[in-house]
């Protein structure tokens, strides 16, 4: 079966478009990713911050139990 200069370009452009949807799809996934992972790290940071605070509170109400 002989092939047309004509079917291997509408072949190849599918073939491209095909790709480039895909490499397009997987930058849409690798940009939410990446932001859910930032989302992730703050979250994780306020947490991190809010258990320092209550420590802190409570070793301040620690000492001062220790005065009275």
């Amino acid at each position: 079966m002989a092939f047309s200069i004509e079917q291997y370009i509408a072949e190849t452009s599918a073939q491209n478009e095909s790709n480039l949807r895909f490499q397009i799809d997987a930058s849409k996934q690798m940009q939410s990713l990446t932001q859910q992972a930032a989302d992730d790290a703050l979250y994780r940071a306020a947490q991190n911050n809010a258990m320092a605070k209550v420590k802190g509170m409570s070793k301040l109400a620690e000492a001062a139990n220790q005065l009275s």
